[in-house]
């Protein structure tokens, strides 16, 4: 498998971890967001700038596992021919707590190198994925702010 993917531990609670994915988005992604993530159905639009992307809620099984797939997107770099290319895309966090610590795996099916934006989503999702680890491990993470 191509797709990204990327594994991070925590001392944080299975709970805490799920908040940070599910109420407290804007606190290690960005602070443009608007919508919801709490549950299966609910949908957000969050914003990098001129780039934005909505994604649906599709399933949101507390401490366990969240799916979002993106509905619309537009990734605002010249470079790209096609800038929704993250549309029809899933974004799959799965949670195992251990007791002392939780494991979450997120991957992101259908982001593959063979996509345009790869490098950039890429580095993206590196920088974010670890402003969420800062935020589990000192409840500040360090989100795209909007202006």
């Amino acid at each position: 498998m191509n797709d990204y993917q990327k594994h991070m531990e925590t001392d944080q609670s299975a709970a805490v971890v799920y908040a940070a994915l599910t109420e407290h988005i804007q606190h290690w992604w960005s602070t443009d967001l608007t919508g919801a993530a709490a549950q299966a159905g609910d949908s957000f639009t969050i914003g990098f700038g001129e780039t934005r992307k909505t994604f649906k809620i599709l399933e949101a099984t507390p401490c366990t596992r969240v799916v979002w797939t993106c509905t619309k997107a537009y990734i605002d770099l010249n470079s790209l021919q096609n800038k929704g290319e993250w549309v029809g895309t899933r974004l799959v966090w799965t949670l195992d707590d251990r007791g002392e610590n939780t494991t979450l795996t997120f991957l992101h099916e259908g982001l593959s190198p063979d996509l345009e934006c790869y490098t950039v989503c890429e580095d993206g999702w590196n920088t974010f994925l670890a402003s969420l680890g800062d935020y589990l491990a000192t409840g500040k993470g360090a989100p795209f702010l909007k202006v």
